[in-house]
């Protein structure tokens, strides 16, 4: 229980902390934004001039930039209601298939003397016909102590690290896949986009630039690496688009751009969604940008530098698709925009969007697929004890464990 006036009284107490942080975020915010402004009427071929020594400047422009007016790029349909919105969706959606893949995980129990843990990662494939078909499947992968070992200095140990490992391989391998059966003879599926080859998105409910693998070392980190640059080689061979939809991003390149072009100080307080938010009305997107971030830590590589001849390969545009909440940022490989393939992929974006009231319906849908509650973990479980105790394998659980299985 909560005490309603002791939290008002700390609030109170510390009421000029909150005030302190708001006048520090005014201040650094008003000069990135001024910033912002300048930054938005030069050409991108000066842009390019002035970063050209910095290794990691965070972004850098495409040739969009010159063509749009206030980093702004309109959306051009306008509806009266959400039944137009929907029919418009429908229409731009017809005949072109979607899919995401998305995952759960069941990690392992200190309770158990045996570690055990494992991974379920679905996928959800709409292809948009007159006739409704679409396909839903999971895949489920156990992992074993040997799974689950990790070397430690001298020591082996058991490591959850290697459960977020396996389930981030399992949801690229499964849209690897699914890139593949979609650009086999007889889909009628191209890169060109014509009239006769509608084209396929695929959609991933992350980041493509996976930055949290900048924190980890060795094996684990190669292996984020290998699994991210055969989804990108995949997407690139197939024809079939990949976007990162990241909501809520956090993410600092455009801010680390504009610093690097006016010499600023380091922002703390700000992020690129905040910056652009103000010039982007719903179904509007700054122009693609090239991703050129560096790492969390500037004396080490960025995880980008390991990317190969996708180290720049990787462009962003922010999208506004709430009328209140921050725009949703969108990695996207830059072969597509060199294909003139970006405006169709923003489009199916924001049809998804429409069908899904404010975010991707086919993420929504391969998350309920992929989803383990905890009666699933505790079923699990139970599964696996049995099995232990039919095979003659010494498993032990604590007396906690076993008093939660007697009562079920």
């Amino acid at each position: 229980m909560i005490h309603r006036e002791k939290i008002l009284q700390q609030l109170q107490s510390k009421r000029d902390q909150f005030v302190a942080f708001e006048d520090s975020f005014q201040d650094e915010a008003g000069r990135y934004l001024d910033a912002l402004d300048r930054m938005s009427m030069l050409p991108g071929s000066e842009l390019t001039r002035r970063l050209a020594t910095v290794k990691t400047p965070g972004a850098l422009p495409t040739a969009e930039f010159d063509s749009t007016a206030g980093l702004r790029v309109e959306f051009p349909h306008k509806w009266k209601n959400h039944q137009e919105a929907r029919e418009w969706a429908f229409d731009a959606l017809l005949d072109h298939p979607t899919f995401a893949v998305d995952g759960s995980q069941i990690r392992p129990d200190d309770d158990f003397s045996i570690p055990v843990a494992a991974v379920q990662v679905a996928w959800f494939e709409n292809r948009h016909t007159v006739d409704g078909r679409y396909v839903k499947d999971a895949r489920f992968e156990v992992l074993t102590p040997e799974d689950l070992t990790v070397e430690f200095g001298d020591d082996r140990v058991i490591s959850e690290q290697q459960v977020n490992l396996r389930r981030f391989e399992l949801e690229i391998e499964s849209l690897c896949a699914s890139m593949r059966k979609l650009s086999e003879p007889g889909e009628k599926l191209s890169s060109a986009g014509g009239d006769a080859a509608k084209l396929a998105v695929a959609f991933f409910d992350s980041s493509l630039v996976i930055s949290f693998a900048d924190r980890l070392q060795g094996e684990a980190q190669e292996r984020h690496v290998r699994a991210m640059l055969e989804l990108l080689r995949s997407s690139e061979k197939t024809g079939v688009p990949v976007v990162g939809y990241v909501d809520g991003s956090r993410a600092r390149d455009l801010v680390n751009m504009v610093a690097s072009l006016f010499k600023l100080n380091d922002a703390e307080k700000i992020h690129d969604a905040w910056l652009v938010a103000s010039r982007l009305t719903w179904g509007a997107r700054t122009p693609m940008f090239v991703c050129a971030r560096g790492g969390a830590d500037r004396k080490q590589q960025g995880i980008l530098e390991k990317f190969e001849e996708y180290r720049r390969g990787i462009g962003f545009v922010y999208l506004k698709t709430s009328a209140t909440a921050p725009p949703a940022r969108l990695e996207i490989p830059l072969w597509v925009l060199e294909r003139g393939l970006l405006d169709q992929v923003i489009d199916l974006v924001i049809a998804e969007v429409v069908v899904g009231n404010g975010y991707p319906y086919v993420i929504q849908s391969a998350d309920a697929a992929a989803v383990i509650n905890s009666r699933d973990r505790d079923a699990f479980y139970a599964i696996f004890q049995r099995f232990a105790r039919e095979q003659e394998i010494g498993l032990k659980i604590s007396e906690k464990t076993a008093s939660k299985s007697r009562r079920r």
